[in-house]
């Protein structure tokens, strides 16, 4: 008997449906299948009751339930205090859109690293377009995403509100306007991202509820190549704060109407056990950047 088989067993009996439990698990439904096998052969009983394709627990697999939740909480909460009886440290890789390596992931890890219990947590960094990110996740590649998007099968916490801009040419007629409407522009052409990322459906959720069908000039891969287009007066854009806004060509106007902002989340995988150093992190950012989005 294994505690990976424990574990697994303790997942299928609460969700009893071996093709979701495989997939909280984040493994294959003949694996799951093939343990279970291997339990109940361990122990000489039927755990589960088949019906079909449904199964449940049976009265040997629910008493047998409650003594494997008893046990790995009770070992959880052994292994959480014995590796926060030292120091702690380890790495922990974020991964992150482009818009947030400029302000926000800076501030965060300065804050962070005040504290000096923290100073031995270290980082690696990721930085991928929303539905990426959420795959490398859930590939177990990275630890934290912050992204605008999270799918529903991740867990996530709000930790920025942030404002987009519309990115026009100097040399554009309005590039003097502190703010602007957005029908004012609505025949030009846009450079918008590609129909991959979180940005390009947020703000064509916009668009449809202004009911207006913008000229898409150009598909860009991200918001730096979005922004040398509109430097190359080729149309104009609607992106967050980026470190290329600063472009000398370029110019970016507050949009009043409609507010054009999205909620940008870090999201992490609710199956999976984070490590201490990870917890951590989350635990940090989720406390100090709440407020920000209220």
């Amino acid at each position: 008997m294994t505690l990976q088989q424990l574990r697994y067993f303790q997942v299928l009996a609460k969700i009893e449906h071996y093709t979701k439990a495989a997939q909280a698990l984040y493994i294959t439904q003949p694996s799951l299948s093939y343990a279970m096998s291997e339990l109940e052969k361990e122990l000489d009983v039927q755990l589960f009751d088949k019906h079909g394709k449904k199964i449940s627990l049976s009265s040997q697999g629910r008493t047998f339930l409650k003594f494997v939740d008893g046990s790995l909480s009770l070992l959880d909460e052994g292994i959480e205090t014995v590796r926060l009886s030292g120091p702690l440290q380890g790495r922990v890789t974020l991964g992150y859109i482009s818009s947030l390596g400029s302000t926000f992931l800076p501030e965060v890890l300065t804050s962070f690293y005040r504290d000096p219990a923290n100073e031995k947590i270290t980082f690696n960094f990721v930085q991928n377009l929303n539905n990426a990110l959420i795959d490398a996740l859930k590939a177990g590649d990275i630890d934290l995403a912050f992204c605008p998007d999270p799918s529903k099968d991740v867990s996530s916490a709000p930790v920025l509100r942030q404002e987009l801009f519309l990115v026009i040419p100097k040399s554009h007629r309005l590039a003097r306007r502190e703010e602007i409407d957005i029908h004012e522009v609505k025949d030009e052409p846009f450079i918008l991202t590609n129909r991959k990322s979180g940005l390009r459906r947020m703000i064509g959720n916009i668009f449809r509820e202004m009911k207006i069908r913008p000229k898409v000039a150009f598909e860009a891969e991200d918001c730096n190549v979005a922004i040398t287009f509109v430097s190359l007066n080729y149309g104009l854009s609607i992106i967050p704060v980026t470190p290329n806004l600063g472009n000398p060509d370029v110019t970016g106007i507050r949009i009043k109407n409609p507010e054009f902002t999205r909620t940008v989340y870090m999201a992490w995988l609710p199956s999976r056990n984070l490590a201490p150093v990870v917890r951590r992190v989350k635990d940090f950012i989720a406390e100090r950047r709440s407020s920000a989005c209220d």
